[in-house]
């Protein structure tokens, strides 16, 4: 999800990190980040309909949720 609650697809992010390669899932996306020598933090989140894992990283000024895009299609 991106800012104010908008989905995004995984590949925007590559504006931030342009060595992002082919990352498409937290788990991918955080494993990528702490190769990279960044501290990683990464949760499951409940969310009504689904659930979804936010990944932050501080040093790059990210906080990031995860959903899938079911769970997008479904927002008004």
């Amino acid at each position: 999800m991106a800012r104010h609650g908008e989905c995004a697809e995984v590949a925007s992010l590559k504006r931030r990190i342009p060595d992002l390669g082919d990352v498409a899932d937290p788990v991918a996306f955080a494993d990528k980040m702490r190769r990279s020598g960044h501290q990683v933090t990464s949760s499951d989140v409940a969310v009504p309909g689904g659930k979804a894992v936010e990944v932050k990283v501080p040093e790059k000024g990210l906080a990031l949720l995860f959903v899938t895009a079911e769970l997008c299609a479904k927002k008004p």
